[in-house]
């Protein structure tokens, strides 16, 4: 019998984190009508000892890779999917309670998509911070300002299988892989949509690593770039264009620049420009510039003045990091 909901679980050396995922997959379903796909992947043989804690739980199934990366894991647990719907889950995070409400929502009004923030917490539990989702009830909007770090579209929501069987995930990318996932979903076609409000998951913060470490360069800078304005272009020519999505892309591009401007200054200058064409009341999705809406105003400017400053502020956190991982205790 066709499950209701596949969760698909990429993992790769993190068997302590795993395995809290997998609980909390397990008790956030409706009536147990579950099948949780944990792909292992690469040269990693942690994972084994968490399988065997769950040998005996025939709703989780384990499909490993040998060589891969977590985008190419999300496909092969796509490609093995039995559910009525699809919901990913990163190996360090884990499910809330709500999110059990969010897949009865999606069931019993038919949607395509159901989407919810997230909760933002670290390893050790000391802080908690809740992510909001941008105030939009259009999904398009929605899906170009999930560049903004922090309430995670692609790991809010549950998504009908039929709908997103046929899009794949960037295997070859190294940065922004649900980003562009997500965009690629919001071409489709106009989809029916709703969100929700109540966090559904974690977003667990921690000092091993993770692609938000990797630095940013002139190169994997302008991959978003070029995503957001191929949507935007697509959603022109199918006349599906309006001002609220013209303005969200607007946004997504300047959200965009502002976090990455030291990586590229001049290319990423010249995408400000391209951006305030576009919508010239747009403005950063940052809550530095809800403060000083003065600098917004005159945000080319302001991100050259800023600039030495953040060359060394990138410095001293890319320290703090990689400082971080070695006084850290190793997963078992």
């Amino acid at each position: 019998m066709q499950p209701l909901l596949s969760i698909i679980i990429p993992t790769y050396r993190r068997p302590t984190f795993l395995e809290k995922a997998i609980t909390s997959a397990i008790y956030t379903t409706i009536n147990d009508d579950i099948e949780i796909l944990v792909v292992p992947n690469g040269q990693d043989g942690t994972w084994t000892k968490i399988a065997n804690n769950f040998s005996n739980d025939t709703r989780v199934r384990w499909l490993p890779l040998q060589e891969a990366n977590a985008c190419a894991a999300r496909n092969h647990g796509l490609r093995h999917a039995e559910g009525k719907y699809i919901r990913f889950l990163d190996d360090d995070d884990d499910l809330l309670p709500a999110a059990a409400d969010q897949l009865e929502l999606i069931e019993t009004n038919d949607l395509d998509i159901c989407s919810a923030p997230l909760l933002n917490k670290f390893s050790n539990n000391t802080s908690r911070e809740f992510f909001k989702m941008p105030k939009t009830m259009d999904f398009v909007s929605l899906a170009f300002l999930s560049i903004s770090a922090g309430f995670g579209l692609t790991q809010g929501s549950i998504f009908k299988k039929s709908l997103i069987q046929g899009i794949s995930w960037r295997e070859d990318t190294v940065l922004y892989d649900d980003y562009f996932w997500i965009l690629d979903v919001a071409e489709i076609r106009e989809l029916r949509w709703q969100p929700t409000h109540e966090p559904v998951a974690t977003y667990v913060q921690h000092n091993g690593s993770r692609l938000s470490r990797v630095a940013r360069n002139s190169t994997n800078s302008q991959a978003p770039v070029d995503a957001i304005l191929r949507l935007h272009q697509h959603l022109r020519t199918s006349e599906r264009l309006t001002p609220e999505r013209t303005s969200a892309a607007a946004k997504a591009l300047l959200t965009h620049a502002h976090s990455v401007f030291p990586a590229s200054p001049f290319y990423l200058g010249s995408i400000i420009q391209q951006a305030l064409a576009m919508d010239p009341l747009a403005t950063p999705q940052h809550p530095f510039f809800t403060k000083h809406p003065k600098l917004a105003r005159h945000l080319l400017a302001s991100e050259w003045a800023l600039l030495p400053t953040r060359y060394l502020t990138r410095s001293y956190r890319r320290a703090i990091w990689e400082i971080g991982k070695l006084v850290s205790p190793k997963n078992p």
